[in-house]
């Protein structure tokens, strides 16, 4: 008797859960939409739709036949994902009722491969996720534009079929953000930093003349003017642990409190981390935070300080923008213990801003 009611209560529960959140997962309920305001008025009610487009891509001659789907995620307030669908390529003459924006015109215009190639896309898919309903809209009337690629994230086997027909060993430049040297020597001292990078530095202050030679208080203030020492470049390559976080867009801050200080920073550093950092992540339903390894840093953004500091802390993250949870193994911590002469970093990648087309 107990297994029957405990099935009737699973089966009650499901049931309740598919009345409330069946609408918003169900590939079932996506209604198929003949014009973008129908599109868009599906979506900002909360339901999921999609809409057949036929474009063509001028210099190869191809007509493009593609699907976009636009699903909310969890609830119209959570955001948009917005998937296309390559449903078909062929040969043919453009026709007037073609749209202008396709989904590969974009991202294969210099790709010398794509005209021998161009079946091997048929029944790819890539997908973003966008804040609001409007971004949702213009994601799909317009297909992958310059200002889509630099706004979203956008992943899927359609960009792994992208990168590896068209980019192949050139990946593009990863862009790091705002890496902020701290140096704190014990007593007054002229410091020299150099930044090695595997690739090329972008923005530095003060001005990098093949190195920064300063003067250094022992509470860290730099030629009496600065908190630390700023540059960013774009790295040649990126490797990532298989260890992070997930955290939700809303605790960030809290994270940021609890994890900072046990990796190393003092309250001032952390404070200005978040100053820089809460600002520039874009919204999202969660995080996926992992920290680069001193292997990594030190193969392709090597510090070189003379005199040599006594203690190093670097704290270069990796930022994903999710809108879904997912499990992961979290890092041990060790909280580094600062002597003598202590050197310190933070900085950062933001995937959001990672260009799928350079």
């Amino acid at each position: 008797m107990r297994t029957i009611n405990n099935i009737l209560i699973c089966t009650i529960t499901f049931s309740l859960f598919f009345f409330f959140y069946g609408k918003i997962y169900s590939q079932d309920d996506i209604k198929e939409c003949k014009s973008y305001e129908s599109l868009y008025k599906t979506i900002k009610s909360g339901h999921s739709a999609s809409i057949k487009r036929t474009a063509y891509i001028n210099e190869f001659s191809l007509v493009e036949r593609s699907i976009v789907t636009v699903v909310p995620i969890t609830s119209p307030d959570s955001g948009y994902q917005v998937t296309y669908k390559i449903a078909d390529l062929e040969k043919g003459k453009k026709k007037s009722f073609y749209e202008d924006g396709s989904v590969l015109g974009f991202m294969v215009a210099d790709c010398k491969a794509f005209e021998k190639k161009y079946e091997k896309f048929i029944g790819t898919s890539c997908h973003l996720f966008t804040d609001n309903p409007e971004d949702a809209r213009d994601a799909a009337e317009n297909g992958i534009s310059y200002s889509v690629d630099q706004k979203y994230l956008i992943e899927g086997d359609l960009v792994t079929l992208y990168v590896k027909i068209c980019k192949q060993d050139n990946p593009g430049p990863q862009p790091v953000k705002k890496p902020a040297v701290y140096l704190y020597p014990l007593e007054e001292l002229n410091i020299k930093v150099k930044v090695d990078v595997n690739g090329s530095l972008t923005l530095t202050e003060p001005l990098y003349n093949n190195g920064w030679d300063v003067n250094v208080n022992p509470d860290g203030l730099i030629d009496n003017k600065y908190d630390y020492l700023f540059y960013e470049a774009n790295l040649n390559k990126i490797e990532l642990p298989e260890e992070g976080w997930i955290v939700e867009y809303k605790g960030l801050e809290k994270w940021f409190d609890k994890y900072l200080p046990e990796l190393g920073l003092t309250a001032n550093e952390k404070e200005q981390f978040k100053e820089y950092w809460l600002k520039n992540l874009r919204k999202a339903n969660y995080y996926e935070i992992k920290l680069l390894d001193s292997k990594f840093l030190e193969e392709n953004m090597k510090l070189i300080i003379s005199p040599e500091p006594q203690t190093l802390i670097r704290l270069n993250f990796y930022f994903k923008p999710l809108f879904e949870n997912k499990e992961i193994k979290n890092p041990v911590i060790n909280t580094p213990e600062r002597k003598g002469f202590t050197v310190v970093e933070w900085g950062g990648i933001n995937a959001a801003e990672i260009k799928t087309i350079p």
